[in-house]
């Protein structure tokens, strides 16, 4: 069963939002706001308005195992769900998604395997063509979700979105005034085949390179983008547009 947050609960909920220190403060006070209006997995990102399956994820909580699954199958192209957030302007729950057929069915079955049944989706339109997308996997088998429930999902996301994006602009402030530790051609070309599912050694197949060589790379992205594993690494780098799938 969701929850709800009152009204001085949820602005001062929305007033901490606000002042986050960092991304990683800002993501841990989005969280613990969600987990008192339900339990959800979730995933937020950005993607550019006219490309499909462009999603870069900010923050997911889903499973590392679904995230490798989702992405070893190219999901992010036919995923029903981002493609209406794509043309719409506000929020909706998941059943309310045109019929899927084709790919996209394997996708439904698949999340329905992970014990979801309904979720509620959040786009936001920015002015630089791209959408910020947020989505809430329902946990708990329910025939909907409550209005004040999706009222407060969207309200956190409208301010996480806001906050995010005063973040970003004063990292790229502080980026001008030094040289960022980029990823080398190489090492964004390994990430990326990691990202379609693939082991040390099919790179290295593909690449044409040994094994160990494609461990080096993958060790030096993970090095630079201070990440704990590989599937961290590559979503960190699909957030900062190093890489896309």
């Amino acid at each position: 069963m969701t929850a709800e947050l009152s009204g001085n609960n949820i602005m001062d909920t929305l007033e901490t939002l606000l002042q986050a220190r960092n991304m990683d403060e800002l993501a841990t006070r989005f969280q613990k706001a969600v987990s008192e209006l339900g339990d959800f997995y979730c995933v937020m990102g950005t993607m550019p308005k006219y490309r499909p399956g462009g999603l870069r994820p900010v923050l997911t909580t889903y499973p590392r195992t679904w995230i490798r699954h989702y992405l070893g199958n190219n999901y992010g192209r036919v995923d029903p769900l981002l493609r209406r957030a794509l043309r719409s302007m506000s929020g909706f729950e998941w059943r309310s998604c045109d019929p899927i057929s084709g790919p996209a069915i394997a996708l439904t079955h698949d999340i329905f395997d992970l014990g979801l049944r309904n979720g509620f989706a959040v786009p936001i339109h920015g002015p630089d063509a791209s959408v910020f997308y947020a989505s809430f996997g329902q946990k708990q088998s329910a025939p909907t979700f409550p209005l004040r429930t999706r009222m407060a999902l969207s309200m956190l996301v409208s301010q996480y979105y806001e906050r995010f994006q005063q973040l970003n602009a004063a990292k790229a402030a502080q980026a001008e005034e030094g040289t960022p530790d980029l990823l080398t051609p190489r090492e964004c070309e390994c990430l990326t085949w990691v990202a379609h599912g693939k082991t040390s050694g099919d790179i290295g197949d593909i690449l044409m390179l040994n094994e160990n060589t494609v461990n080096f790379h993958l060790k030096n992205a993970q090095r630079k983008l201070q990440c704990p594993n590989r599937i961290s690494t590559v979503i960190r780098a699909l957030a900062l547009g190093l890489i896309s799938v």
